[in-house]
Formats: structure tokens, C-alpha cells, sequence
């Protein structure tokens, strides 16, 4: 805990508070409304009005505080005074060093939000603070700060309202007036329905809000009973048990649904809070009601969004099994009978026959191969990427014996020196060092046995593993639609391909949180390039 410094201008300030003969006064009906405007506004359990003194901090008014004054340097307003000029908040208590071990803080009654506007002369010297403290985290609007600050300069108006003469007195009442009335405007202002209810039932005070909802005037609502207001059987039934429940000093929450005669049937949350005079007496509830009828109109928005994923996931799930069941099972049919014709009768059959044998069991091989890459696709869309260190070296192993008749049937050859370990997940890098090895090893200039070499650059913002060829290279015009679905550059009599596998490299990186990019020259070669992050991003799919 920070001890608060003394300010420089101490011996004069505490001159000017001892002067106006406020200090261990009785409690005064005035300063208590201000504490009970500044718990309704701010809607936080505890509203208090502080003045420092030499080595105590004493409470002129108190909402949800049983002592009257705590030691100095552990009051949170001692900070506040130091600033004249500025409202203190501290959002979170337990965070900030000043006051993370403070015994208010640590112990009862855990205090976790402050909000203190000082309370300054018109001299300028601070003597305390309006204030509101929660138990849990939290913030307050532009509105609500500015209420602090004028209940603030409300109560240094009274304070030297007191300590002048009766004539002065007299002078500045109208002023007074009118600023409690400003005040007492700003807190019936607001989004949220708010009325104050009493002991008995009957409605004492509703803001702007409420009557917005509820059609009338001010003067039709105060002085009416609840029971007459919203109907005997639903008093009964819904709002009596949760407003005994706050006039015994609970705090009370829940959700009803609200035939409101100006804006219809409205789904609210309601939040009740007891109100507590000087000696602790509960003198009423403040009943709150946000209308949250647009959240739960987006609620089902999404759920009905979701419902549809879930559909259409399921329909995925069909189509995947419809490509690897029934599908495959014929294509396989196909492919088998024609390579045993192949096998066993080429020579019977007429140069025709054999040519367009051939024909079919090309096909039937290109068949399989996209059906292959259609599984791969399909299923990195419910895929989760299992991210962990891999050694790039063993992992080409596996894909130089995967491409090893690809390899015998080109002449080529696949080189890596020792490289570092990226971070990847190891099934997903295999697919994509396996389809752009692949492609260099296929697009290769005539005559020219394919080299395919790979390396891996490390930098702070994480790995690049670059993939390059000597092959036929991209033009410039094709290279920022290589990635797209079924894109070829070339015919199959050329080179063989289903159009898929750059596809599913990009969706790989983007899994990853990470990109694919590509720089070729046409007849010299392509340098691919996936981008891994050091530390993965969120997947952005497409």
C-alpha cells in the first residue's frame, strides 16, 4: 500500500476545512440526499461524502458504511484530493499498486471500485470527495462522471452555505435550488428505468426513462402505489417477493417480460437495490430495468445462425461421405478392371481399342487423384491444428518417399541441409511440402532434370519455409490466382494436375494464422513461401 502524500498547501487546507465547523456534526437530511443521488446514478452499494483530516478521513454522510471515519492513510480519498481537478477512478482496486494490499482492499469489506470527485472551495483548496465504492470491477459513463462532479460542487455550496451569513445564505438559496434541480434532472435522465419505491409500496420518485415506457406524467406516477401501477397480479406474483427481498437489504436480480402500454411487450432485466439513510435504516428500494429486448432478439438471430451451421455441417459430413464411400468405391471398380485389361489383354485388342483403353484409364487415375484433394480440402474445414515443434528434415523424408515414383519417373532430386524447427502442425506441413515439392517436381523445363530446394528463414515474427524449383516459372499476369480452386495453368496432356493442391496449401497457412506467397520467372523457376507466425494467430478463413 502507498502511503498518500501530504499536499504542499496541507497547513492552509486544513485551516479552511477546521474554519467551516463541519467536522462530528449530525448527520443532515441535505448531504444524505446527495450520497443517495450518487448511489442511484452510479448504482454501486456504497455513497459517501469524505473530508480529510490531519490524520483521519471523516464521513459527513454514509450509504452502506457502518463506521463513521477511517485513518487517513488508508482512505482512498486521500489520493483523490491531490488532483483537485479530476475525478479518481480506479476501475479495479486489486490491480493498482496504490491500493492492492490496502486492508480495505484485502479484508472486509473488499472494496474493488473507487469514484471520487473532490470536494474544492472556490480558493481552490480540496477538503474530500463525493464518492462511490463497489465490491467488484467496474466503470463509469462520461454522465455518471459528471454527476459526481457536480454533487461535489454541491456539497462545498452547502458546506459554505453553512459557515456564512444568514444574508449570504438567503442569496445563494435560489442558486442552490436550481442546481439540485439540475442535478436531480441528470439523475432521472438516462437509458435504464429507474423509480424509487418506499417501504409502503408506493412509487416516490421515476425518471425520464420510466415514463417513456409507462406513458403519463411525473405528477400521475409519484404518490401511486406499484400494485395500482403495473396491476394487482403481477405485484403479486413477480415484483413483491424480489422487492421484499431488497427492503430487507438484499440485493436483488432477474428477467421478466413487460407489457409496457408505450413501447409494447419488452423482455427487461431488473435490479433492485435497497436505499439506507445515515443510521443504516433501509428507507426504500431503487428499482432499475434495462430493456434488453434487442440482445434477445440477436440471442436467437445466432441461435438460429448456429442451427444452420450445424445443418450445413451435417451436410458436409454427407458429402464427405458420399466422396469417400460412394464415389470411390466405382472409380476403384474402374481403375482395377482397366488395369487388368491392360495386364492381361493389351496385345488382343486393335491399336483403337488399345488408345482408347488408355483414355480410360487416364481418367479414371485423374478421378482418384481429385477425389484425394477433395478429401483433403473438405476436411480442413472442421479441422483443428495441433501446433508443436517440427524437425523439417525427418518430415521430407517421409514426403521424398511419398513423390518416390514421381522422383524416378523425372530425374529429380529434392535437396535440405539442416534447417530449425518451426512451429506447425506436423500431418498438415507434410500436405504442404508434399504438394509444392510435387509441383516442381512435375513443372519442369524439357530436358532439364527438376531440383526442388528447401530452406527455412527464422525472424522475430516467426518462421518462412521457402519451397523452390528450376521448373517453367509463372507469368507475372497468373501468379495472384495460382491459389484459387481448380485454377490451371496448363492442360493435362502437358502436365498433370487436379487444380486443387495450391488450394489446400492456402487454406493449411491460413489454419495456421499464417500466408502462402509465391515469386517465379518464367523459365528459370518458383520460390514458394509459407509464412508461419512466431506466435499462431486466429485462423482467418475465407
Amino acid at each position: 500500500m502507498q502511503t498518500p502524500p501530504i499536499p504542499d498547501n496541507e497547513a492552509q487546507r486544513l485551516a479552511r476545512l477546521h474554519g467551516l465547523g463541519i467536522l462530528d456534526t449530525l448527520p443532515q437530511k441535505a448531504f444524505d440526499d446527495i450520497s443517495a443521488l450518487a448511489q442511484m446514478i452510479c448504482g454501486t452499494p456504497v455513497a459517501l461524502i469524505t473530508l480529510i483530516d490531519q490524520d483521519r478521513q471523516w464521513f459527513k454522510s454514509r450509504i452502506g458504511v457502518e463506521e463513521r471515519q477511517t485513518p487517513r492513510e488508508v482512505a482512498f480519498c486521500s489520493h483523490a484530493i491531490l488532483d483537485p481537478d479530476q475525478v479518481m477512478v480506479v476501475e479495479d482496486l486489486s490491480r493498482d499498486p496504490r491500493f492492492s494490499n490496502n486492508p480495505l482492499v484485502v479484508n472486509e469489506p473488499d472494496a474493488r471500485f473507487y469514484a471520487g470527485a473532490p470536494i474544492v472551495t472556490h480558493d481552490g483548496f480540496a477538503l474530500g470527495t463525493v464518492c462511490v465504492v463497489d465490491v467488484k470491477a467496474r466503470t463509469l459513463n462520461a454522465d455518471q462522471l459528471d454527476a459526481l462532479r457536480r454533487l461535489a460542487s454541491l456539497v462545498i455550496s452547502l458546506l459554505e452555505h453553512e459557515s456564512v451569513r444568514v444574508e449570504e445564505a438567503a442569496r445563494n438559496s435560489e442558486a442552490w435550488r436550481l442546481q439540485h434541480e439540475e442535478l436531480t434532472a441528470m439523475a432521472i435522465a438516462g437509458l435504464d428505468l429507474q423509480v424509487y419505491i418506499d417501504p409502503d409500496y408506493t412509487i416516490q420518485h421515476v425518471n425520464d426513462t420510466f415514463l417513456a415506457y409507462w406513458g403519463g406524467t411525473r405528477e400521475q406516477v409519484i404518490g401511486r402505489s406499484m400494485a395500482d401501477h403495473v396491476g394487482e397480479d403481477a405485484f403479486q406474483t413477480i415484483i413483491r417477493p424480489q422487492l421484499n427481498r431488497a427492503l430487507a437489504g438484499e440485493a436483488v436480480s432477474y428477467t421478466r417480460k413487460t407489457d409496457f402500454p408505450a413501447r409494447g411487450t419488452r423482455h427487461v432485466e431488473v435490479a433492485l437495490l435497497p436505499v439506507r439513510n445515515a443510521r443504516g435504516d433501509i428507507t426504500g428500494a431503487v428499482m432499475r430495468a434495462q430493456d434488453v429486448q434487442e440482445t434477445r432478439a440477436r440471442e436467437a438471430q445466432l441461435q438460429q445462425t448456429v442451427a444452420l451451421l450445424e445443418q450445413r455441417t451435417m451436410e458436409q459430413e454427407r458429402f464427405i461421405h458420399i466422396i469417400s464411400h460412394d464415389l470411390r468405391e466405382p472409380i476403384n471398380t474402374v481403375n482395377n478392371f482397366t488395369s487388368l485389361l491392360v495386364s492381361d489383354h493389351h496385345e488382343e485388342l486393335s491399336p483403337a481399342a488399345q488408345r482408347y483403353l488408355s483414355f480410360v484409364q487416364s481418367g479414371g487415375q485423374r478421378m482418384s487423384f481429385l477425389l484425394d484433394d477433395l478429401l483433403h480440402f473438405v476436411r480442413l474445414e472442421s479441422r483443428s491444428v495441433q501446433l508443436r515443434p517440427v524437425d523439417i528434415g525427418p518430415l521430407l523424408q517421409q514426403v521424398q518417399s511419398d513423390l518416390s515414383p514421381l522422383l524416378s519417373r523425372t530425374d529429380g532430386r529434392i535437396e535440405c541441409s539442416p534447417q530449425p524447427r518451426v512451429m506447425a502442425d506436423e500431418a498438415l506441413l507434410r500436405i504442404v511440402l508434399k504438394n509444392l515439392v510435387s509441383n516442381g517436381l512435375k513443372f519442369s523445363r524439357r530436358g532439364v532434370p527438376p531440383v526442388v530446394r528447401i530452406a527455412v528463414q527464422a525472424s522475430d515474427s516467426g518462421h518462412q519455409i521457402h519451397v523452390s524449383d528450376n521448373g517453367i516459372g509463372i507469368a507475372a499476369e497468373h501468379q495472384h490466382d495460382i491459389f484459387n480452386m481448380f485454377k490451371r495453368l496448363h492442360t493435362r496432356k502437358h502436365f498433370e494436375g487436379t487444380g486443387l493442391g495450391l488450394s489446400v496449401c492456402r487454406r493449411i497457412a491460413k489454419l495456421h494464422g499464417g500466408s502462402i506467397t509465391v515469386q517465379s520467372t518464367p523459365d528459370e523457376g518458383s520460390r514458394f513461401t509459407l509464412h508461419l507466425p512466431a506466435a499462431p494467430a486466429a485462423p482467418h478463413l475465407e
